[in-house]
């Protein structure tokens, strides 16, 4: 019995560490983030931005972050950081794009013309 307790203590106390400011939860029809973040997110720390606009199953408008090392978090899409962050993060993808699509198409090798001197001996007629 007192393992169970001690199991069940530290996950508590886990759990309060943990904390859940700007906790994440699955779109399954209704809102993925109970809070939202207030901490400044860097452009170069993250790997992924998603905005969601206000549906049927979540009246308001939520913003999640990817951060590069798999955390995610909930921005309030409300603060002038985070619609500085999103512009930002909306730039660098269609630069991104704009790359990728100039790539589509290699570059054809340019063809070296051969002197008369240099081509391999032809007959002369004469």
């Amino acid at each position: 019995m007192k393992k169970s307790s001690v199991a069940l203590l530290l996950g508590i106390i886990f759990l309060t560490l943990l904390g859940v400011q700007g906790t994440l939860l699955m779109r399954n029809g209704r809102c993925s983030c109970i809070n939202t973040s207030q901490r400044m997110i860097h452009l170069k720390s993250l790997r992924d931005l998603k905005q969601f606009t206000p549906s049927p199953s979540c009246e308001k408008m939520e913003v999640i972050a990817t951060m590069k090392n798999g955390d995610q978090t909930c921005l309030n899409p409300d603060s002038p950081d985070v619609k500085k962050l999103i512009k930002e993060w909306e730039k660098q993808v269609s630069l991104k794009k704009k790359q990728k699509k100039g790539k589509k198409h290699p570059k054809t090798k340019k063809v070296r013309k051969v002197k008369k001197s240099q081509r391999p001996d032809q007959k002369k007629m004469t």
